[in-house]
């Protein structure tokens, strides 16, 4: 196939470059005599080309004009390819700069290449796309880094496949806003408009007008703001109710390519990450949509909708707080399953960050296996604010603030990481077991936010209870109760206690030796631990409740209830094995203990909440449980007598860690 070729100016002025350039083409066409035409000034090379009529007059043209020129002299020779020699490797899907996962766009067509020279592309022209478009002339971007049979993008009439193919942006513009309540019905006003900023000499990169006729948007380049205004200020002087401003710093955001749903995904991720719009408009084709944006946010807002429309993955910027049992298992998880979730799941999941309760750790490019040096050697507090104020100032999208603690201070900043542009994955149960208007509030933003709050291991560590309630919940078929154990580390004690003539307190050192409870085992015998839990199913299908509404039966006896330390605290070991001794010695021959959670909803949504060491049967669902498992029974109108029954490992790092990585991913 005959050729013309042009090298860029970035070519030709590299003496290094250029000679590569030329050695590539003459290893491939032969060493037949045509000539290259160089985007400059000065004289132009020859090099070798196929199939094109030799000798052929050297010809030179002014800067700027080489694009356009090569295809008309495609035409005058009869060539059906021009090629764009430069350093680049093609037209990427977006600016490699700014989006690390642009990837070269193999194939466009005409048109979409044409939207993306005015889109800011600087490797396309306009003209002498449209013009190759007429003529039936391909254009094929290639760079002297690759190898010489191999393109880096094809122009013609086919483009390859549909779909999105590429975002670009246009930065400094100002968006000219111009209202007023004399325009509606009146003939001309855009004319007058378009008008007064020709005499000008400025050019308008975007429309926008209101189905009201009351209001036009205009944008232009940011150093024509102020002409355009003191333009459009005198050209509507004596209208009735005429205001203009203009809305400096801002990029507008290019999708280039067909898409049905481009849109609705792009405004929803950028919503989610705390991106919002200025101005929407569609080209009347259809190859196009613009957003205008503010400038600050051009970055994230690349990155964001190239990963929505473009992306081989998609990025979920993690920051962990916590690095214990939980913790620790939840990074080593994440990091150990990176490519199989690249593979599977199409996610990169990234640990960007993470906090003990002393310091803090932040890396935006992500943490690998030596965070744990990395993080000792840190110097940085582990002060929320600051957090805040670093994943505010980051740029970075997706961000997921995983909460591993049982901090419960941490969870008041909860709105804060939210406001931010962040959605929280906790397995720390005492953000949602807090009071009733916390809970509240922070629904109502993570709404208003558009982000999530995922915490299917505060209930049942990694059992897929919560996701089940609300499933039942939001279908309407009303939860009239729900009982069950749904401590593990209780469910061991009881369970190993009821089953051997051991003594109790030699079954609570086995589960706190085991990691079951927590190091001061009283913070599960009081019950709060089960109370949290349970009100936090209770929240979960809309019942209002606080955690004092809870009746709870603490396991310790009153007589030992007080403030001294652990250490001290074991001397009422032999008192607390006699009280135990005592109750299970008076279970019937098929009766076990059970520490249970129960909330019983009426019709009317009034609930009674309580935990309690209650004796069932052996061959119940209850009675049958054994080792550290939690079971969890669903009463609905629509089960009726025959309850969902959930059960399974209640308890230990593992499990839990693997949740919190579930709802992790469930956010991609």
């Amino acid at each position: 196939m005959s050729r013309i070729v042009q090298l860029t100016t970035q070519i030709f002025s590299d003496k290094a470059a250029q000679e590569k350039a030329v050695e590539m083409i003459k290893k491939r066409d032969h060493n037949e005599m045509a000539v290259l035409f160089p985007d400059t000034h000065v004289e132009p090379l020859f090099a070798a080309l196929s199939e094109l009529p030799v000798p052929i007059q050297a010809r030179s043209y002014a800067q700027g004009q080489g694009k356009l020129k090569a295809v008309e002299w495609a035409q005058e020779l009869g060539a059906k390819v021009v090629e764009q020699w430069t350093i680049v490797d093609g037209v990427f899907t977006a600016d490699p700069e700014k989006v690390a996962t642009a990837e070269i766009i193999a194939q466009l067509n005409y048109r979409e290449a044409q939207e993306l020279a005015s889109a800011g592309t600087g490797l396309l022209d306009r003209e002498a796309l449209a013009l190759a478009e007429e003529l039936g002339v391909e254009i094929h971007i290639r760079s002297i880094h690759q190898s010489a049979s191999g393109i880096g993008t094809v122009i013609d009439a086919e483009g390859g496949d549909k779909g999105m193919k590429a975002v670009s942006a246009v930065s400094d513009v100002s968006l000219i806003s111009i209202t007023g309540i004399a325009f509606e019905g009146v003939a001309g006003i855009d004319a007058t408009a378009f008008g007064a900023l020709s005499n000008e000499g400025i050019s308008v990169k975007l429309v926008s007008q209101a189905s009201s006729e009351r209001s036009l948007g205009l944008v232009v380049s940011q150093k024509d703001a102020q002409r355009a205004v003191t333009a459009l200020e005198k050209a509507f002087e004596g209208v009735r109710g005429t205001a203009i401003k203009a809305t400096e710093g801002l990029t507008i955001l290019n999708i280039v390519g067909r898409h049905n749903y481009a849109l609705e995904r792009a405004i929803y991720e950028l919503r989610r990450n705390n991106v919002w719009m200025h101005l929407i408009a569609n080209s009347v084709e259809g190859h196009q949509i613009s957003l205008v944006i503010r400038g600050t946010n051009e970055k994230k807002a690349l990155e964001v909708v190239h990963s929505a429309l473009l992306g081989q993955y998609k990025r979920l910027n993690v920051f962990c707080f916590g690095k214990g049992l939980v913790g620790g298992t939840f990074i080593r998880q994440v990091l150990e399953s990176g490519e199989h979730v690249k593979e599977k799941r199409h996610l990169d999941v990234r640990l960007i960050g993470m906090a003990d309760s002393t310091k803090s750790l932040f890396s935006p490019e992500g943490l690998g296996e030596q965070w744990k040096e990395e993080l000792s050697q840190s110097t940085t507090s582990n002060d929320p604010v600051a957090i805040v104020q670093q994943l505010k100032d980051s740029g970075l999208t997706n961000l997921v603030v995983v909460d591993n603690t049982a901090d419960e201070n941490l969870t008041s900043y909860y709105p804060e990481f939210v406001k931010v542009g962040c959605d929280l994955v906790a397995s720390n149960k005492k953000g949602n077991a807090r009071e009733q208007a916390f809970y509240d509030d922070l629904r109502k933003l993570l709404v208003r936010k558009g982000k999530t709050f995922k915490y299917e291991t505060n209930v049942g560590a990694g059992l897929p209870l919560v996701d089940t309630l609300l499933q039942l919940h939001h279908s309407h078929d009303r939860i009239t109760r729900i009982k069950g154990v749904f401590s593990g580390s209780m469910s061991f004690l009881f369970n190993t206690f009821s089953a051997g003539d051991r003594n109790f307190t030699d079954v609570l050192n086995e589960a706190q030796s085991s990691g079951f409870t927590e190091p001061d085992p009283r913070e599960d015998l009081n019950g709060m631990d089960v109370a949290r839990k349970l009100l936090i199913l209770a929240r979960t299908v809309e019942v209002k409740a606080e955690i004092s509404e809870v009746s709870i039966q603490n396991l310790i006896p009153e007589a030992f209830q007080n403030e001294q330390p652990y250490e001290d605290f074991k001397s009422c070991f032999s008192a607390l094995d006699d009280h135990y001794a005592a109750v299970k010695s008076a279970l019937k021959q098929d009766e076990v203990l059970r520490y249970v959670g129960d909330l019983e909803i009426d019709p009317s949504g009034k609930a009674l909440l309580k935990v309690e060491l209650a004796t069932v049967a052996k061959s119940s669902p209850l009675g049958g449980i054994q080792g550290s498992d939690s079971l969890f029974e669903i009463y609905t109108e629509g089960y009726g007598d025959h309850p969902m029954v959930i059960q399974g490992a209640g308890a230990g790092a593992e499990v839990t860690a693997r949740g919190v990585f579930s709802d992790v991913l469930r956010l991609g």
